[in-house]
């Protein structure tokens, strides 16, 4: 009789080996699932897209606003009386079910938020650093932000949409307080009080002048100049200045020896009178190429222009009588009146001018002046949303009511007396190759970095995606080598178990 088989206990390597294989198919399974990014290109699930973003109907120079439900929008005239603006919650795709139900009948659906297009404040263009002391009017004339040295009991200057302005006493040339007034900022028509300060004293008023074509096709604000009509230079002056005509810059610029020639005349006369922050590339101000300026520029612009009587009587007449003429088709245009767009000489007690501007690009700028109780102030403005007189005469009131009691924190120079700024020094650009200054390493040191007491950088934790994915494939690879090392190895066993 053959003995039974004696029971043999299974082999440890079994459920070592199925422990193994089991817990290095678990951690494939984690990898792969949650820390292998997505590669470039591959869709992702339609829950966690969310939409594109619709292109925004508004202009380059205008912002997308929400407005909440039951709120009105009103002109703005100072930032305080706006009321806050709403945030629109972002449109995310869902396909969930719950997303795709239909709302009860009779339930209201919540108000929308409107979403509207408003002018934004113009961004200034990039300038150098200047070295503080040849700043042009004073050192602190260099800063952003409001300026003003007011003891406790001034207030402060109003609040103002401005992204620049100066309130200066024109007489004096002291400024009171001003707001980034180097800034470089377009200057719309602004811009004309300098084409009046550099044509005015070469052209005769009673000189005529025979209009261009280039008159007539002038864009943007217009008296009505037919080409190949006489215009006497005063009526052109006129139209310039009250009605900001860009038809009549261009007839004045042929009398002046033609475009280009005004440009350079321009340019010229701003070097001469301390304006090294304006750029005429346009003698009408529109918004052509890198033309520039700055509150303080338009300023001191402002304030020379007012030496000439001639500017002094146009920029405060409230109409004047412009010629007519002929068409190309023969037909007979009569003499009509033009007005005065200067809104504060109407609304301000003791207003003398001097000039609005507004382009898209540059929104409102403004060039004010005005006398009280024997003193005349300036004011200038650039890039407001705004195209209201009442924040001009509120900084001519706080100026007014504040001139004796604050410290000026700078001034107008006179023509001929500032330079150019000089820009400020700036660090050498270091070597990234790893040689020192001297092209030579040593001990001790660790190229250029190290010689300028900068630490090397090091490596961060930080990595790219195409980093992480190489890294799992190679940890995916392993896994499979091993479990399958781990498989042989079982079955083996196994099989010695049983023979």
């Amino acid at each position: 009789m053959t003995p039974p088989p004696t029971s043999r206990r299974r082999p440890w390597t079994t459920p070592a080996a199925g422990a193994a294989l089991g817990a290095v198919a678990l951690g494939l399974v984690l990898t792969t699932t949650y820390a292998v990014p997505a590669a470039a290109g591959a869709p992702l699930p339609r829950a966690m897209v969310a939409a594109p973003a619709a292109a925004s109907p508004c202009t380059p120079w205008q912002t997308q606003q929400a407005v909440p439900p039951g709120v009105t929008l009103t002109p703005r005239v100072f930032p305080t009386d706006q009321p806050a603006a709403a945030t629109a919650p972002p449109t995310v795709v869902s396909t969930s079910p719950s997303a795709q139900v239909s709302s009860p009948a009779g339930t209201k659906k919540p108000p929308k938020v409107r979403l509207v297009c408003r002018n934004a404040p113009p961004t200034p263009f990039a300038h150098p650093a200047w070295e503080p002391e040849t700043v042009v009017g004073g050192s602190r004339l260099a800063e952003t932000g409001v300026l003003v040295d007011r003891p406790v009991s001034v207030p402060a200057p109003p609040e103002v949409y401005d992204v620049s302005y100066v309130v200066a006493d024109l007489d004096t040339g002291e400024i009171l307080a001003a707001k980034s007034p180097h800034a470089w900022l377009r200057p719309a028509s602004t811009l004309k009080t300098l084409t009046a300060l550099t044509l005015m004293p070469r052209l005769d008023p009673r000189q005529v002048v025979v209009a261009g074509q280039d008159a007539q096709d002038a864009a943007g604000s217009r008296v009505g100049i037919l080409a190949g009509n006489r215009y006497p230079v005063s009526s052109l002056f006129d139209a310039m200045l009250m009605f900001s005509a860009n038809d009549a810059v261009y007839a004045l610029a042929d009398a002046a020896g033609g475009y280009e020639q005004t440009v350079a005349l321009m340019n010229d006369k701003a070097a001469e009178v301390g304006a090294h922050d304006t750029l005429t590339v346009d003698p009408s101000g529109l918004d052509e190429g890198a033309q520039r300026s700055s509150a303080y520029d338009l300023a001191l612009i402002g304030r020379d222009a007012m030496r000439l009587p001639a500017f002094r009587a146009t920029i405060t007449k409230r109409d004047a009588v412009f010629p007519g003429g002929k068409d190309k088709n023969g037909k007979v245009w009569p003499a009509f009146h033009v007005y005065n767009i200067n809104e504060l000489l109407r609304h301000y007690p003791g207003a003398i001018g001097i000039k609005p501007g507004r382009t898209d690009r540059a929104q409102h700028t403004f060039i004010g002046a005005a006398t009280r109780g024997g003193r005349t102030l300036v004011v200038s403005q650039m890039g407001s949303v705004t195209g209201s007189w009442k924040p001009t005469a509120a900084l001519l009131d706080w100026g007014f009511a504040n001139a004796d009691r604050v410290t000026p924190v700078g001034r107008l120079v006179d023509p001929g007396e500032a330079s150019s700024p000089s820009p400020a020094p700036t660090l050498p650009t270091l070597p990234t190759d790893g040689a020192t200054g001297t092209g030579t390493t040593g001990p001790g040191t660790a190229g250029a970095r190290g010689a300028t007491g900068t630490p090397a950088p090091v490596a961060t934790a930080e990595t790219t995606s195409a980093d992480r994915t190489s890294s799992l494939v190679v940890l995916a690879g392993a896994g499979v080598v091993i479990t399958t090392a781990v498989g042989v190895l079982a079955l083996v066993l196994r099989r010695r178990s049983r023979a």
